[in-house]
């Protein structure tokens, strides 16, 4: 009972917190730290809590560099890339240290599996994705569609379809979102193969847009089902 009602403080924790930063909007500043006196006196649960959010900050400010890397080029591309990937890696031991100290939060392995994908380190990614999903109370719909990316990454068309029809059925918005991440996978592979057969490529673009045009479609009459007014 003890362990439940502990997991519960700390998810809701996190939640408050993701609630604060989405009002604040991403470039807010961060709220300063817990100092070294009151870390000593915080709860394993408190402090994996705290150790989290300083790990998501990190991923955050990876992403922005990240995406302003394919705004520029040559040098300064390279440049962003790099500080992107010094926040992954950052963002990296703060979700370790995270599941070392409360092992039950598991928004922590998804951390870990984003930074380890924005890394280059699939094989590691899918493993703490797995444990994610495994140990999410629910559907962890956000860890299904970052894992997919993850197999888009090593080529596994097959299980990026499975993905799809499971966000699609229980969350379209991250279902979007991975459509969006096949629809550019095609199109750095069009023209460059990089080891998948054409054919392959041709079968999933054509998947994709099947899938698009239902996606559109159940939309649209979901639209204009609803009852109209008094």
């Amino acid at each position: 009972m003890r362990r439940t009602m502990t997991a519960v403080i700390v998810i809701g924790a996190l939640g408050s917190f993701h609630a604060l930063v989405s009002a604040s909007g991403s470039g807010a500043s961060a709220p300063a730290g817990p100092s070294s006196s009151s870390m000593r006196t915080m709860t394993p649960e408190e402090r994996a809590v705290e150790a989290y959010r300083s790990g998501d900050e990190h991923r955050v400010k990876g992403k922005k560099l990240e995406e302003e890397a394919t705004t520029k080029k040559g040098a300064d591309a390279d440049k962003s890339a790099a500080k992107a990937r010094s926040e992954f890696e950052k963002s990296l031991k703060y979700f370790k240290n995270a599941a070392q100290l409360n092992p039950q939060l598991f928004q922590a392995y998804n951390g870990m599996g984003f930074a380890y994908r924005k890394t280059g380190d699939y094989a590691k990614a899918l493993e703490m994705y797995d444990q994610a999903i495994k140990m999410a109370p629910g559907f962890f719909s956000e860890a299904v569609e970052y894992r997919a990316e993850a197999y888009l990454a090593l080529n596994r068309l097959d299980d990026a379809r499975k993905s799809y029809l499971d966000l699609f059925a229980a969350d379209r918005k991250q279902a979007d979102i991975l459509m969006a991440a096949m629809k550019t996978w095609v199109e750095s592979h069009r023209s460059d193969a990089g080891g998948v057969d054409p054919a392959a490529v041709g079968d999933f673009e054509k998947w994709i847009g099947e899938r698009e045009g239902l996606a559109k479609q159940t939309r649209l009459m979901a639209v204009t089902s609803r009852p109209s007014g008094w």
